[in-house]
């Protein structure tokens, strides 16, 4: 039975190793997520020019956070990534819990490859000392050499209460827009093709959106052409819930992503099913905003929507399709979110020299609640 005195009250990442994947096939490349003063960063940004590994390190994040569900059979977290025999990948997040009323400072290895992967950076006790933890626990996959999967992991009831009550949140839905109650781990990935283009597929309903459930992962791009998929069913369903939420979501897209313009968000087309945005005298849909507007709904809807009070939210391509005018809205949104949600953190990519350089000012002015870093990949690292 669950000890239900049992909750996580911190949870970021500190150090992902890779190795055998992507362009880091020569040697192990390490990504360290911690600040000027030693403690774990809720804002990193990560830089380099195309074809260095961004996405293939912002892919094994989200991979791993699929080995906190106990449910999912060992295989390979990403075939693509784990496609060479000798690949591995470990990710190291540092977690405060509370358990019976005491708390206890753990760092929770997720990793999988060959041999034993969880051993692909080595803690030593001076490490775990540096960044305040008292143990080290681990959840892995390991490929042996014939190819065949199976699962490690620490024998500690701290790791069986974290595991159980992941399964026991998976059965729970969204309550608030904003951080949901819910406190173990979840990570929103938003890869770089944040499209809404339109919906051509029959089943137009009131469905409750697939991603409504708990997850430790929830994976966003362009929504695909199935109803139930799309942001227009996840507002329709906003709506339908008959609460607060959908006055919400019109609060903060009018003021986030139509701000400064004619356009907003109005109500939903009860007869079509489908979201209405005003423009002036005329009316239309979501898929007709520009590629910037989208991008920016997308994000802002989503992020409110599924975030809980551990939430890590990644994004690829943090200013695509934005001028830059709206990289810096995003970009100031952003910090106003963590700073305001001290569970939520954010590691994103860019290419945008203006974010950059504003990247850089922030980093020397160390703006209360913020504890920023950030990592140009150097070419001599994948080499």
């Amino acid at each position: 039975m669950l000890d239900v005195s049992f909750y996580v009250r911190s949870c970021a990442p500190v150090a992902l190793t890779v190795f055998g994947m992507g362009p880091f096939q020569e040697k192990p490349f390490h990504l360290d997520f911690i600040d000027r003063n030693g403690a774990p960063s809720n804002f990193f940004l990560l830089i380099s020019p195309n074809g260095r590994g961004k996405t293939v390190l912002l892919e094994c994040m989200a991979s791993l956070m699929h080995l906190l569900d106990s449910s999912q059979r060992p295989a390979p977290p990403h075939e693509r990534l784990w496609s060479h025999s000798k690949a591995r990948a470990q990710w190291d997040l540092r977690l405060a819990v509370n358990m019976s009323g005491s708390v206890q400072e753990v760092l929770l290895t997720l990793a999988a490859g060959h041999g034993a992967p969880h051993e692909t950076r080595n803690w030593e006790r001076s490490d775990l000392e540096r960044i305040k933890v008292t143990k080290r626990l681990h959840i892995a996959w390991a490929r042996s050499p014939g190819g065949h999967w199976q699962q490690i992991k620490s024998a500690d009831p701290v790791l069986d209460e974290l595991l159980g009550l992941v399964q026991t949140e998976m059965k729970n839905t969204y309550g608030a827009f904003g951080p949901d109650s819910i406190t173990v781990p979840s990570l929103l990935f938003f890869d770089a093709y944040r499209d809404i283009p339109v919906c051509s597929g029959d089943g137009f309903a009131i469905h409750r959106p697939p991603q409504w459930f708990y997850r430790t992962l929830h994976r966003f791009g362009a929504h695909g052409e199935q109803w139930q998929h799309t942001l227009d069913n996840l507002l329709v369903w906003l709506s339908w819930l008959n609460d607060d939420r959908y006055q919400k979501a019109q609060e903060l897209i009018n003021a986030f992503v139509f701000s400064d313009t004619q356009k907003s968000l109005a109500s939903i087309d009860r007869e079509h099913l489908h979201a209405l945005i005003n423009n002036g005298e005329r009316q239309h849909r979501l898929d007709q905003l520009s590629s910037g507007e989208k991008s920016l709904l997308h994000l802002m809807l989503r992020i409110h929507v599924h975030m809980t009070e551990q939430t890590i939210l990644v994004i690829d391509e943090l200013d695509v399709h934005l001028h830059p005018k709206l990289q810096h809205r995003l970009y100031q949104a952003l910090k106003r979110l963590v700073t305001k949600h001290p569970g939520l953190i954010l590691i994103a990519t860019t290419h945008s020299i203006e974010l950059i350089d504003q990247f850089n000012i922030d980093l020397l002015a160390e703006e209360p609640g913020l504890r920023m870093s950030g990592h140009l990949i150097d070419k001599e690292e994948i080499q």
